[in-house]
C-alpha cells in the first residue's frame, strides 16, 4: 500500500504477490521497490508510475529477507534453500551463492561488492559478490561459553544491519544478543 502522509489517505494497492510479503527494500535515492515474498518471488515497483515492473524468480523456498543499494540490484535469502542470491536487473541475470547448512533468514549490503548474511546454523557471513564462496563464515557467531553449557543448539542469527559503506556490521541472534563485528 502506497499512503500520502499529508493527508492520510491510501494512494494505490500493489498486488501480485500469491502468498505472504516478507521484505521491503527500496533502492537507494529511487522510487523503485523491491518486495520479496514466501511464494519465492522478487518483485520490481516502479512508484514514479505506480506501476508494477518485473517478477523475478529463482529461489527454491520461502524469501526470508531483501535489501538494495545504488544500482539496480536486490540481494535476497532464500531460507531453506540455504542461498543467498543477487539480482541484477539489467542485465537480467542472478548470482547464486551457498556456504550454510541451514535456513538463511537475513541479509544486508554493506556495500555494492559485499554483503552480510545470518544463518540459522549460527553462522555469520560475509560475501564478496566476485566470489562463489563467502569469503568468511563466524561459525557459532553467537555461542558463548554460557550458551554451549545451557543447550546443545547454537543460537541462531535472526537479524543483520551494517552501516552501509563502512566496516560496522551488526547481528542479532535467537539468544537475545546484539553483537557488533
Amino acid at each position: 500500500m502506497v499512503w500520502n502522509v499529508s493527508d492520510c489517505k491510501l494512494v494505490k494497492i500493489f498486488r501480485g504477490h500469491k502468498k505472504a510479503v516478507s521484505g521491503l527494500a527500496f533502492r537507494k535515492n529511487t522510487h523503485q521497490l523491491f518486495s520479496a515474498s514466501f511464494d519465492r518471488s522478487v518483485k520490481l515497483w516502479n512508484l514514479d508510475e505506480m506501476a508494477y515492473v518485473e517478477t523475478l524468480y529463482g529461489h527454491q523456498d520461502e524469501i526470508m529477507a531483501i535489501d538494495s543499494a545504488q544500482r539496480e540490484r536486490a540481494f535476497t535469502a532464500g531460507g531453506s534453500d540455504k542461498s543467498v542470491r543477487l539480482w541484477k536487473i539489467p542485465e537480467e541475470s542472478q548470482l547464486l551463492f551457498h556456504g550454510h547448512t541451514a535456513s538463511i533468514d537475513c541479509c544486508k549490503l554493506i556495500n555494492e561488492q559485499y554483503g552480510v548474511a545470518g544463518s540459522q546454523d549460527g553462522g555469520l557471513s560475509l560475501w564478496n559478490f566476485l566470489k562463489k564462496k563467502p569469503v568468511f563464515i563466524a561459525r557459532g557467531a553467537h555461542e558463548s561459553t554460557e550458551s554451549k553449557a545451557q543447550s546443545s543448539e547454537h543460537p541462531w542469527i535472526s537479524a543483520v544491519s551494517a552501516l552501509q559503506n563502512s566496516d560496522l556490521v551488526v547481528s542479532g541472534s535467537s539468544d537475545g544478543n546484539i553483537k557488533f563485528w
